[in-house]
């Protein structure tokens, strides 16, 4: 058909007419049959084909975009995390021109922000992110598609899946025109559901020398606290299993702890986390949550370490949760008792999941770079602004989201003051204090972790 198309524009109206009508391959050639004699009927298609050529190029010429790939405007990057409210100005003030969003396997994400009616809705640039061997950037990027959003209640939004192997960082820009996206993005919202299970296991993981602890006769009467904490604490998801192992009982690393030495996550190793000790090598341990006890960790004030939005349960990086038997403050050493032991774990297990503290200290704000973020974003959490300009917490070391202690700096806070303190998401630790999660941090919880493999 093609071959007799062009036939007809190289060697004559007569070729393309008789092939045309006389094999009967399109509705008009009837018409001309009808109406036309041959002689006449090839001005007649003279005029009809070259009248339909340009129109038929120029409709294609305008169906078919030009495609850019908007890179980000700026290499270092804030985070988007999946259903966080907290969203502060940085990563606001960067969202068209290229932002980090946290992403795990087969979920389903949607973002969305409000229509700005001077600007035409614009389009969402996604790239993979991979090291690169050049040290002179961080990473490199990959494009992964262009999305182009719904409206819905005058709101442009993007859905997409993630179809990664592991948890990742993507990239994304608002494109407009071919260049970043000027107008407004107000009421960001980054949201993620997973179709994973709602049930969690734990693994209790002693590492060198634990000294007796108030309140448990040995480490097997701990962890029976410890789920029967978790199990009160944690009600929108199921806590089953809780598995007690010991580092020195390591398979390939026991060497490197042995049980007749005190462990100073920080100190004895450089890595404070102990990450090495996450993904627990035994069968149906593996995908359990890995709490490492240690007896201290080696950071004026800090209780306990559970890295912000970590959610790996699949080992390495970030898939531990540390708590010490004592802490180093300002005026010595204190011992922990089993209940604030337990309160410090469920505490941290919170930051794990990405539960924010209710009350940011300046230490989170100084991680977060954000000094606009000062609360968890939940609106049935209170903060005690009281307690951010207080004495009681000075500037610490970056990237930490870490449970302090209430006697810092040799005074009690009086919590008194603070409408959060019977929440586990308050950042300072009370002993005797009944503390719960909020509605919807429990909603938040059973989100996260059905969004991670497990």
């Amino acid at each position: 058909m093609v071959y007799f198309l062009f036939a007809g524009v190289f060697f004559g109206g007569d070729i393309l007419y008789l092939y045309l009508v006389q094999e009967n391959l399109f509705f008009p050639s009837t018409c001309i049959r009808l109406f036309f004699e041959r002689k006449r009927a090839c001005p007649f298609f003279y005029l009809v084909f070259f009248c339909l050529i340009p129109f038929f190029f120029c409709s294609c010429s305008e169906s078919v975009e030009s495609e850019v790939d908007l890179f980000p405007a700026q290499e270092d990057l804030f985070v988007l995390f999946p259903n966080d409210l907290a969203q502060g100005d940085s990563a606001r003030a960067y969202f068209s021109t290229g932002v980090m969003l946290l992403v795990h396997p087969n979920g389903v994400y949607e973002i969305s922000f409000d229509q700005d009616p001077g600007h035409e809705p614009p389009k969402l640039h996604l790239f993979r992110t991979y090291t690169k061997p050049s040290m002179s950037q961080r990473f490199g990027l990959s494009k992964i598609k262009r999305l182009k959003p719904k409206s819905s209640g005058g709101r442009n939004v993007y859905t997409f899946v993630c179809e990664e192997k592991e948890s990742a960082f993507w990239v994304m820009t608002l494109e407009e025109d071919g260049d970043f996206y000027t107008g407004k993005t107000s009421n960001i919202l980054f949201t993620g559901s997973g179709s994973y299970s709602d049930t969690l296991s734990l693994n209790l993981i002693t590492v060198g020398l634990i000294d007796p602890i108030e309140g448990t006769v040995s480490v097997d009467s701990l962890s029976r606290l410890l789920v029967q904490g978790f199990r009160k604490s944690y009600t929108s998801i199921v806590i089953d299993t809780i598995y007690t192992n010991h580092a020195e009982d390591h398979p390939t690393l026991g060497s490197k702890f042995p049980a007749t030495e005190y462990w100073y996550a920080g100190k004895s190793s450089e890595d404070f986390t102990v990450s090495e000790l996450g993904g627990w090598p035994a069968k149906g341990v593996a995908n359990a949550l890995d709490i490492v006890l240690v007896h201290r960790i080696e950071d004026l004030n800090v209780l306990g370490y559970g890295g912000l939005f970590s959610m790996n349960l699949g080992g390495g990086e970030n898939s531990t949760v540390v708590v010490g038997t004592e802490v180093l403050t300002s005026s010595g050493i204190r011992t922990l008792g089993a209940e604030e032991i337990v309160n410090v774990a469920i505490h941290e297990t919170g930051h794990f999941f990405g539960l924010r503290h209710t009350t940011s200290t300046r230490q989170d704000m100084e991680g977060y770079l954000d000094w606009s973020i000062v609360e968890d974003g939940f609106s049935d959490t209170p903060y005690c602004p009281e307690l951010i300009w207080s004495g009681l917490y000075k500037v610490g070391e970056k990237g930490k989201s870490a449970m302090m202690d209430a006697r810092a700096y040799g005074f009690e806070f009086d919590v008194a003051k603070c409408p959060d303190a019977d929440l586990l998401m308050f950042p300072v630790s009370t002993p005797g204090t009944d503390k719960n999660f909020s509605k919807e941090q429990q909603r938040f919880l059973k989100q996260s972790l059905m969004l991670i493999p497990h």
